[in-house]
């Protein structure tokens, strides 16, 4: 990654917050600040071909909100990693960014320094989270993993992500387009979650689980 300078865009509605952003990542030698937008759809208007490599996007935008950013920015260039940028901690918000496929999820209150630092890790192939929203990603499973914590231990990360979805009431279909692969390829996880887990049924996985 070194000498590397990666293409940013923000989204970010708060005009005091957009400044502050665009005055730092405009001097910042790791990036190209190509533009700022301050809603979803102002942002969907203005990429055209342009190739980012990384979006910092609030989630509390006017219209469609940073999750339905996320899903947008996803589907045109899957490449593109996204960082949320909000004053947001509960753990149903956190959960639909990383489903629609976040790589991070930062408060505004972390200072500029550690900001680029964490979007640096993100491009370096890590995924960045406020220790407060670290905090609440692990309460977000707990109930599930102090059901049966040597069965739930026999989980992938992918396995888990599935059944929290599908806890959540999501169909095979939306699963599959959420974490972009096929239904086929979700079938599979779940015949291994229910084979570890000991279950036959999506009813015997929410009762049980």
């Amino acid at each position: 990654m070194k000498n590397e300078t990666f293409n940013l865009v923000i989204i970010e509605d708060n005009p005091v917050i957009l400044k502050v952003l665009e005055s730092y990542f405009k001097t910042s030698p790791p990036f190209n600040l190509l533009f700022c937008s301050t809603s979803t759809e102002a942002f969907i208007d203005r990429w055209k071909d342009q190739r980012i490599d990384i979006l910092l996007c609030d989630i509390g935008l006017p219209g469609k909100s940073g999750i339905e950013a996320t899903w947008y920015v996803k589907r045109k260039s899957f490449a593109t990693q996204v960082v949320m940028f909000t004053v947001f901690e509960d753990k149903e918000t956190i959960f639909q960014a990383l489903c629609a496929g976040a790589s991070g999820y930062l408060l505004k209150d972390t200072p500029m320094a550690k900001i680029e630092e964490q979007l640096l890790e993100v491009m370096d192939g890590g995924s960045v989270m406020s220790p407060q929203v670290a905090r609440m990603v692990v309460g977000y499973f707990n109930p599930l993993l102090d059901k049966d914590n040597r069965a739930i231990d026999r989980l992938t990360h992918r396995e888990i992500e599935i059944v929290s979805m599908l806890q959540h009431g999501a169909t095979y279909r939306t699963v599959s387009e959420r974490l972009f692969i096929s239904v086929d390829t979700v079938k599979f996880h779940i015949r291994n979650i229910y084979s570890k887990l000991q279950i036959n049924s999506r009813s015997e996985l929410v009762n049980k689980y």
